[in-house]
């Protein structure tokens, strides 16, 4: 939905025009005029009821109505003094006023002034909150008068081809080739979106994805290449077979390839029933991301490592002790990207005191083991301290179902890469070690939504990782935004994800609130936190930088409310094999909201959950010490780690 100077000067001149008796406006043929009209029309603000005549439909009567009100009241300017390139409603806009509303309608800095200037901010007192900036019912309107209408679509063999030529995003508006009325028309069919708050990058939506997808394939051998009447063609010869079309429909779907002679669907249909689904039924589901540390990296290169070199030369296994023994001898200077994790580490340890230090040691120390010890040799810490890095790495790897565990025939407990791993380990051959941030991944993900493209910032992060490049996401952008759907994800929270999650309500904070619970020196950390509760699916961070909950988010929360925060990891992927084993294995009382298992039936659990006997016994001790799991009976909490479970785990629509 897009409406400019231009398309808010039409609607009013139609307006008018009914208002003086006249059936119709008459629009002048081969202007720009014609151009607004069509981009009107695609949008179904107005409908052409014979050639360059046309009328208000329902929805533009009711826009043309909210602007008049707005006029009058003042809350904005005739469209007559507006600016050229002022977008009063834009894909944009439609994300500050969905955002606003979603956040517990608060709008936030980021976007207030965008708000304020097209006359959807007021201030409001709140019960218990104060006064707060949000917005007004004139936002509202225009955000049900979007979610009601449904846009037209018709793709030209042009305007395929400008599709077929354009980079498809996330890239910046620069990138767009030329042709002013095209991006105009792509926003009125909801084929393309722009970022909150200037505009400054764009992407092809979900529903533009799909077009563009099915352009690639399809021939350009009509003048129309997508209508409506030619997808629900598309629909009937699916449903009962092509031959009942008339001969001319037959023709086209035959002409557009969509069709082999004898009927069956060929590569460009399957890709337009694709654009079917989400023209008509409009189910764009909801966006993942995904995330990973290079300490994590560097974990996962290890256990192949070791894998290989047990298999070629019947090496040790990557058990979590074979693989802290490897990570203290890697030498400091090769592994120079470790140290921002390292220090960030001993840094919180030490409240950060020691930065100057931990640079020096870089320099003078030859081994991770070394560096270690000058921290950590008080107390004979050191070891320890890798062994619960190792061990937090290895929850974090196989809760984004990138490895998983197997057992020795002496029932020891080691690591290997999953399919998903496998092809992350590739990745990391070809484009080497570095963050890959869930706002990165998301630059891409989010974009597979109706309205919404990255923020700029988002963008510059997806292209500094390399996630993004000319105008499109890179192969290591396609795997890692396919990852974010394909993996089975399990719930893991570190200590301080938990500190952090414990902060956030369930909507109605903003980033820069959150840092602020914090000491300032641990901003970073704040950050970093963000990042994973983004990617494990319980946050979602708004464009305005709102932080809302998702139903996951509330439901983890509700589990882990009673822990205390001085446990390493609270949730593990470990200790939920636990609890989905008792879940099976016992029986569901659901007025006690419990499930109780006999005694004997715990020897049957630790075998469905394929851990080593010390490692069971010690999952089920935190289990017990956290209130997830009494003597013999899986409480109120572990039902709702199992439900949260549940919903990072949802296939999307």
């Amino acid at each position: 939905m897009i409406i400019m100077k231009e398309h808010a000067l039409a609607l009013l001149a139609v307006k008018e025009a009914l208002r003086k008796g006249e059936p119709t406006y008459k629009v002048k043929e081969k202007t720009r005029e014609e151009e607004v009209f069509i981009e009107l029309e695609a949008q179904n603000l107005v409908r052409l009821k014979n050639p360059l005549e046309c009328v208000l439909t329902y929805w533009g009567e009711a826009l043309v109505s909210l602007l008049h009100e707005m006029i009058d009241k003042g809350y904005i300017p005739h469209p007559e003094t507006w600016d050229e390139h002022f977008r009063w409603i834009g894909s944009e806009i439609i994300s500050m006023i969905y955002s606003t509303i979603v956040n517990d309608g608060r709008a936030g800095e980021k976007i207030e002034h965008a708000l304020a200037e097209r006359g959807f901010l007021e201030e409001k007192e709140i019960p218990k909150k104060g006064k707060i900036k949000t917005v007004n019912d004139y936002a509202k309107r225009i955000y049900e008068i979007y979610e009601e209408i449904t846009p037209r679509l018709e793709i030209s063999k042009e305007l395929a081809e400008y599709i077929r030529k354009m980079p498809p995003g996330p890239a910046e508006k620069s990138m767009l080739p030329e042709g002013k009325h095209f991006p105009l028309l792509l926003e009125s069919m909801r084929l393309i979106a722009f970022s909150v708050p200037n505009s400054d990058v764009y992407a092809l939506t979900g529903l533009g994805q799909a077009v563009e997808q099915a352009l690639r394939l399809m021939p350009l051998s009509l003048e129309t290449v997508i209508s409506e009447d030619i997808l629900e063609d598309f629909i009937l010869a699916l449903d009962e077979g092509i031959e009942k079309l008339p001969e001319a429909g037959q023709e086209v779907l035959f002409a557009l390839g969509l069709f082999d002679d004898k009927g069956n669907l060929l590569p460009p249909g399957e890709k337009l029933l694709e654009v079917y689904r989400l023209w008509k039924k409009g189910q764009y589901g909801f966006h993942r991301t995904f995330n990973l540390e290079v300490f994590e990296e560097e974990i996962l290169k290890t256990i192949d490592k070791l894998l290989k070199k047990h298999q070629e030369q019947a090496g040790p296994l990557p058990t979590k002790d074979e693989i802290v023994s490897e990570m203290f001898l890697r030498p400091l200077k090769e592994y120079k990207h470790l140290l921002g994790f390292y220090g960030r580490r001993i840094n919180q340890d030490f409240n950060y005191k020691k930065k100057e230090e931990i640079k020096k040691k870089f320099e003078e120390l030859k081994t991770v083991e070394d560096l270690f010890k000058h921290f950590y040799e008080k107390g004979g810490k050191w070891h320890k301290k890798m062994m619960d890095l190792v061990s937090e790495a290895l929850y974090s790897l196989e809760s984004f179902d990138l490895i998983t565990t197997e057992l020795t025939d002496k029932g020891e407990l080691y690591y290997v890469p999953t399919e998903h791993g496998k092809k992350v380990l590739e990745d990391l051959e070809r484009h080497g070690i570095r963050d890959i941030s869930a706002t990165g991944v998301k630059a891409i993900t989010i974009t597979k939504r109706e309205f919404f493209a990255p923020n700029y910032e988002w963008y510059k992060q997806a292209v500094e990782e390399t996630l993004v490049s000319a105008g499109a996401p890179t192969d290591s952008g396609r795997l890692y935004s396919e990852l974010a759907y394909k993996i089975k994800r399990k719930p893991h929270l570190t200590r301080f994800e938990l500190m952090v999650l414990h902060k956030i309500p369930k909507a109605g904070m903003f980033l820069s609130e959150l840092f602020n619970e914090f000491d300032e020196v641990l901003k970073e950390e704040v950050h970093l936190a963000v990042e994973k509760l983004q990617a494990r699916g319980f946050l979602d961070v708004l464009p305005n930088e709102g932080l809302v909950l998702t139903k996951a988010g509330e439901l983890i929360k509700e589990a882990v409310s009673s822990v205390p925060e001085g446990l390493s990891n609270p949730v593990n992927p470990f200790m939920f094999r636990i609890v989905e084993a008792i879940a099976k294995v016992g029986n569901l009382y659901v007025k006690e909201e419990k499930v109780r298992i006999l005694p004997k039936q715990f020897e049957e659990v630790e075998k469905m959950t394929g851990l080593d006997h010390d490692t069971f016994l010690n999952e089920l001790s935190l289990l017990r010490l956290i209130g997830i799991l009494g003597q013999n009976s899986l409480h109120k909490s572990g039902l709702a780690l199992i439900k949260a479970v549940e919903e990072i785990q949802k296939e999307p629509v």
